[in-house]
């Protein structure tokens, strides 16, 4: 289906949405655009009483047809230039947007938003690659982190291919098997059937076929390695870690008046340049100046769930890191539009930011502390 169900966003209204298209409504004529070609992601602004605009029903006509057609479009690349690119705290950056400035503000939001509907554990163009598994002997004092970073390959499709746990600690010349695309190769066990398997790793079936070059399913035996391209391990409990050590909520989930009047998407937590870890395993999609919140990390976990850390003063990941859950990745600050050292953090699910109190067990909630 070429065309998708807009979401409910709240920093404006989802008008149209394609695979590689978005156009969103943010109030008073102005739209926000967002749109994939060649391998990169193109996105900006339009105010519809600004006259030099008034191409802008031949312009949607063609990004439309170009979204339609997919044309060398890949949304493994849907980061914004500036990814990597990181602010001192107090430089004239960082003075400008702590100066509260409404539009400086809007351009953050717009720029946060087109971030978080990126998605790149799932990147369409890695269908074309050939399969190549490579058997790689672990050295001393690596992790599967580390590994699925130089690999470019999810820490998920190593441990799945190699018959793991993300959370076991590998050992000096332990074997492991690393496709070269998101996917596990899995062992066929007695009584499996592809149809069982297919389905418990949510893979479609001729996907299976024509990935292993296959005429007939029912030819596979026990024992008989098959690759299952873009399994999902199954994860009915995956594992939650608040990213600071104080575990104190200073402002909370919702509606707040202070330091502007506006929904708070997050929870602000106190942590005095202190460390900030992953909540969660997963994939760095995002490092570096985001405006108003200052030094940021987004993490993708799923094709559901990210997560944002704000208003850091160092980073120590970069974008296509892996991490796991409880992994240094920043240290706190006051960077962006903010009112002292803490962490604003958020949970989005399937594109919403959600409480982060539902997935964070053991907070305290006290009054009072920096905000943004």
């Amino acid at each position: 289906m070429i065309f998708k169900k807009p979401r409910q966003l709240t920093a404006g209204k989802e008008l149209l949405r394609t695979e590689n298209f978005t156009l969103i409504y943010l109030g008073a004529f102005h739209f926000h655009y967002s749109f994939y070609f060649r391998g990169n992601l193109y996105h900006g602004n339009l105010d519809l009483r600004r006259r030099k605009f008034r191409l802008i029903p031949i312009v949607a006509s063609l990004v439309l047809f170009l979204a339609f057609l997919g044309f060398g479009m890949n949304p493994s690349n849907a980061m914004m230039d500036s990814s990597g690119h990181e602010i001192t705290e107090n430089d004239s950056e960082d003075l400008k947007a702590k100066s509260g400035d409404e539009t400086f503000l809007e351009e953050s939001e717009k720029a946060k938003l087109t971030i978080l509907m990126a998605k790149e554990l799932k990147n369409p163009s890695e269908k074309k690659k050939q399969l190549k598994v490579t058997t790689y002997r672990v050295k001393r004092n690596e992790t599967l982190a580390e590994i699925a970073t130089r690999f470019k390959v999810s820490m998920e499709s190593i441990a799945g291919s190699s018959n793991i746990k993300i959370e076991d600690t590998l050992y000096p010349g332990q074997i492991l098997s690393i496709p070269n695309k998101q996917g596990l190769l899995y062992k066929m066990k007695t009584g499996d059937t592809v149809a069982k398997v297919a389905s418990l790793y949510k893979v479609n079936l001729d996907e299976i076929l024509l990935e292993n070059k296959l005429d007939d399913l029912d030819i596979l035996r026990p024992g008989q390695k098959v690759f299952l391209p873009g399994a999902v391990i199954p994860d009915p409990t995956p594992k939650w870690v608040i990213p600071v050590a104080s575990r104190i909520v200073t402002s909370n989930f919702g509606f707040r008046t202070f330091p502007r009047r506006k929904f708070h998407e997050g929870l602000d937590l106190k942590a005095f340049y202190e460390p900030i870890a992953a909540a969660r395993n997963g994939k760095v999609i995002y490092a570096g100046w985001m405006g108003g919140y200052g030094n940021v990390v987004v993490i993708e976990h799923t094709d559901d769930f990210k997560t944002l850390y704000a208003h850091n003063s160092k980073l120590f990941v970069q974008r296509g890191d892996y991490v796991l859950a409880g992994k240094k990745i920043a240290r706190s600050g006051s960077t962006g539009y903010s009112f002292g050292p803490h962490l604003h953090f958020e949970v989005i699910k399937n594109g919403q930011p959600v409480n982060p109190s539902k997935y964070l067990k053991g907070l305290t909630f006290r009054k009072g502390g920096p905000t943004h």
